[in-house]
């Protein structure tokens, strides 16, 4: 029995360490992450800055709630990726700069469609 016991708690702990891909998108739909951030694209693209900002200011709400679950297993390099973009796209945003700000919800887009991928 002890033998079972351990055997099912090394196996969760596996799991979880190795498992980003479908933990993602749960949190995905439980958060809204990559809703927001498709909101804030189309706000972009419509030069909507106000909606922009909010939308934004959203989409890292949720990625606060999902960064410390994500980085057990993703390598880092993703998290600092989407940390040090969406900096930037504030910076674009508030100086309404279309072309910087489209560019770089794009990269933090793909960066979190390649989490899901590993």
């Amino acid at each position: 029995m002890k033998k079972y016991i351990s055997l099912l708690i090394v196996l969760g702990i596996f799991l979880l360490l190795c498992a980003c891909g479908p933990i993602r998108r749960p949190m995905d739909n439980k958060t809204g992450f990559s809703s927001y951030l498709k909101e804030a694209e189309n706000h972009i693209r419509t030069e909507d800055w106000q909606n922009a900002r909010a939308s934004l200011e959203s989409a890292d709400k949720a990625w606060k709630s999902i960064k410390p679950i994500l980085q057990i297993d993703i390598d880092h390099d993703y998290v600092n990726s989407i940390e040090n973009n969406f900096t930037q796209l504030r910076a674009y945003i508030e100086n309404k700069e279309k072309s910087d700000s489209l560019a770089l919800i794009l990269m933090i887009q793909e960066d979190w469609k390649n989490i899901g991928s590993m």
